[in-house]
C-alpha cells in the first residue's frame, strides 16, 4: 500500500466482542518503523492500535490512565516474500483472561508475548465505535504508513470467530490456504473489502464502504491465492 491508507467512521458496534481477519504481505518497515494495520482514536486519548512495530506484531488498547490491553508478540515478522493471515479476536465477555485478546497467524494462535496485559472483564474497546478508523495509517498523524499489500479484509461485529472461518490447512501440502468466500455473521459494522482486486467498496451485504484517505490502491496479481 506504500502511501495509501483507507478511512471510515464506524457506527456504534459491539465494543466487547469482534473479529478482524486480514491477509498481509510486508515489503519492509513502515514509516517510523511502524506498519499500521488498523488504528482508531487520538494521540494521548483513547486509542486502539494494531500494527507491526520493530518486526513484531502489537495490539494495544490505550487510555490516558494507562494501557488497558496489550499483546506484543515475541515472534518477529521478517518474511517479505509470503503472505501472512492475521486474525484478531476481542472478547472481553470471556471469563478466561487470556482469551479476551487473541491473535492467530496462519491459523495458529500466538501464545508467546514479550508484553501482555489482559483487558478487564467486559472492558469496552475504543475500536468498533462511532469514531474514525484507519487501515494502513495512524488516525492522528501521517505516521505508521503501511509498507506492503493487504487483501481480503473481513470484520465481524459481535462475534468471536475461529481462523478456520477464513482459511484452512491444505491436506496435501500442509500450508494454510485462504477461503476466498468465507461465511460469517457480519453484525452492524461488519464488512468485506479488498476481496477481489483493489475495491474498497464493502463486498458484503452491509454496504459499510471505506474511503480513500490518501495514495492510490494498486491491484496486483500477487495475492493470497496466487503468490508470486
Amino acid at each position: 500500500m506504500a502511501s495509501t491508507y483507507l478511512t471510515r467512521t464506524f457506527g456504534s458496534g459491539n465494543r466487547k466482542k469482534f473479529t478482524l481477519s486480514m491477509w498481509v504481505k510486508l515489503s519492509g518497515r513502515g514509516t517510523g518503523n511502524n506498519n499500521a494495520l488498523l488504528v482508531c482514536g487520538s494521540s494521548g486519548g483513547n486509542e486502539a492500535t494494531i500494527s507491526f512495530g520493530s518486526d513484531n506484531l502489537t495490539w494495544t488498547e490505550y487510555q490516558p490512565s494507562g494501557t488497558k490491553g496489550n499483546l506484543s508478540t515475541s515472534r518477529l515478522f521478517r518474511d517479505y516474500s509470503g503472505w501472512y493471515h492475521l486474525v484478531f479476536v476481542w472478547d472481553t465477555a470471556n471469563a478466561t483472561a487470556n482469551d479476551r485478546m487473541k491473535i492467530y497467524v496462519n491459523g495458529v494462535q500466538e501464545t508467546s508475548f514479550g508484553g501482555r496485559i489482559n483487558p478487564s472483564l467486559n472492558f469496552d474497546s475504543t475500536l468498533n465505535t462511532n469514531i474514525v478508523h484507519n487501515i494502513g495509517r495512524q488516525t492522528w498523524n501521517s505516521s505508521g504508513l503501511f509498507n506492503g499489500s493487504m487483501s481480503h479484509i473481513n470484520f465481524s461485529d459481535g462475534y468471536d470467530l475461529a481462523p478456520t472461518v477464513f482459511g484452512s490447512t491444505d491436506s496435501t501440502t500442509g500450508e494454510w490456504k485462504i477461503k476466498t468466500d468465507p461465511s460469517f455473521t457480519l453484525g452492524t459494522n461488519g464488512f468485506t473489502i479488498l476481496k477481489d482486486g483493489n475495491t474498497i467498496t464493502d463486498q458484503s451485504s452491509n454496504s459499510n464502504n471505506w474511503s480513500l484517505g490518501g495514495g492510490t490502491p494498486t491491484k496486483t496479481e500477487d495475492n493470497p491465492s496466487n503468490v508470486f
